[in-house]
């Protein structure tokens, strides 16, 4: 195995953890195009993969990978309900021709692309279900 002894020394020499160096890394407009922050990104799926296999990860990891999918739904939950995400109506103010024209088909395509992860999340507890039945 690559001995990062070097690595090691280099990363207390500047006094930053390999953590402090990842987030600066990935939040530093400075570095948004240096090879490693592209080569972080391009395995990101299988960094995420070694973290969920750490044996602290259902302890540490786990509960924050379901934070950032939570905040990520919730944030286009959020658009989806507001009154610039277009589905917002007053009854009362509605005509029989708007009901009319309403097509459930239609505001589902508009959803899937406004709300993808949602609308995946969805399609998957669909695909369970069908499973199921």
């Amino acid at each position: 195995m690559l001995s990062l002894q070097v690595v090691f020394e280099a990363l207390d020499q500047c006094q930053i953890s390999a953590a402090g160096l990842i987030v600066t890394l990935l939040t530093s407009r400075e570095y948004e195009n240096h090879p490693f922050v592209t080569d972080l990104l391009a395995r990101s799926g299988e960094i995420l993969g070694a973290f969920s296999q750490h044996p602290a990860s259902q302890y540490q990891f786990v509960p924050h990978l379901f934070s950032v999918a939570e905040n990520a739904y919730l944030q286009e939950l959020h658009h989806l309900t507001s009154e610039d995400g277009g589905w917002h109506f007053k009854a009362s103010c509605t005509s029989t021709k708007q009901l009319e024209d309403f097509d459930l088909r239609e505001m589902a395509q508009k959803m899937e692309v406004s709300a993808p992860k949602w609308w995946g999340l969805l399609g998957a507890f669909w695909v369970i279900g069908e499973r199921e039945s």
